[in-house]
């Protein structure tokens, strides 16, 4: 199986398309927040939810060597436990080939989002029909160049074999669900049935310990996230690499609703605004758009109570969890 140095081989991306909104707001002048005097509102860790998560990820044994039949039938829910059609929603299988590491080690470094490009060294691929949930592992192949697979899939101590299957072909995107494959000597099994993803992804996440952050319902509303160093898991932060900010409004809901349901962020917000970035930063909450309508945010004042949180995203990071996420303080009046 080639090698690709030049594709994001870092795999916690594919994992948690969870968690919609991420993000830190952090004190001005020991408010944890603007105090309304037109200054920005500065962005730090002290604000940053904390996250967890870990994988389960079932193994299949093999014939080694052998041209396997796949078959993604089953997979009828994704991490997330939302529904998935195996036909019409698996549009990319994909087999990693991973050096040096142990299935647990696998699952650890994707749930922590430490594997690294260099921990990779094969990649293959079949872009789905759509008129069938099998394919052969002799369809896969290296972006068009067919490869002799089944001499390649051997059984070795030093090499763990894991197959990726996602919605969309954007290597390193959109995971449904995934299943280890490991040729070994004296098993016969010549089939795959990848299991669906419900249940194989742990994700816990804590926003009651964070500092909320005090915001200026009427704005204006210039955040800063110069001082951000880590994300919700701990891992460092890029902070010109954040590309997005995502505004959400939970009518009704308590934080820790919110926190017990974290897979749904998005499913559950009454209404939703998106910021995009290209560089810099910070970024001006009043240029946000709303889902759906298009309609540009017009501050935090709401007639019936609920949770107001926001995020930064960052899509090109290895970790694309939210990079930070916090709940907003819309009484905001001084420190």
């Amino acid at each position: 199986m080639p090698q690709r140095r030049d594709i994001d081989y870092t795999m916690m991306r594919i994992l948690f398309a969870i968690a919609p909104l991420a993000g830190v707001l952090s004190t001005v002048a020991g408010c944890g927040g603007s105090d309304g005097g037109g200054g920005p509102i500065v962005l730090g860790d002290e604000n940053n939810y904390a996250a967890m998560g870990s994988l389960a990820i079932p193994t299949v044994e093999t014939a080694p060597a052998t041209d396997l039949d796949i078959c993604w039938t089953n997979v009828i829910n994704d991490f997330q436990c939302h529904p998935v059609a195996p036909m019409a929603d698996v549009d990319n299988m994909s087999l990693l080939r991973l050096l040096h590491l142990t299935e647990p080690q696998v699952e650890d470094r994707l749930a922590t989002g430490e594997l690294a490009q260099a921990d990779v060294n094969g990649y293959i691929e079949y872009r789905t029909n759509h008129t069938s949930t099998c394919a052969k592992l002799s369809q896969l192949s290296f972006f068009g160049t067919v490869i002799d697979v089944a001499s390649e899939y051997t059984e070795t101590i030093d090499q763990t074999y894991l197959l990726v299957f996602a919605k969309g072909t954007r290597p390193g995107v959109g995971a449904r669900t995934m299943t280890f494959i490991k040729p070994t000597a004296g098993v016969t099994n010549t089939r795959v049935e990848a299991a669906t993803g419900c249940g194989q992804l742990t994700f816990t996440a804590d926003l009651t310990s964070l500092t909320k952050v005090k915001v200026p319902a009427a704005g204006p509303w210039l955040i800063d996230w110069r001082n951000i160093t880590r994300d919700g898991q701990g891992n460092a932060v890029v902070p010109t690499a954040i590309d997005s900010v995502l505004i959400g409004f939970y009518e009704g809901m308590t934080v820790e609703q919110i926190q017990s349901d974290i897979f749904d962020l998005e499913l559950n917000a009454t209404a939703l605004w998106d910021v995009a970035l290209s560089g810099g930063r910070t970024a001006d909450l009043a240029t946000a758009v709303e889902r759906g309508t298009g309609a540009k945010f017009s501050g935090f004042t709401r007639s019936a109570p609920g949770v107001w949180m926001l995020g930064l995203l960052c899509s090109t990071c290895q970790n694309p969890a939210p990079v930070l996420l916090t709940v907003l303080d819309t009484n905001a009046g001084g420190g």
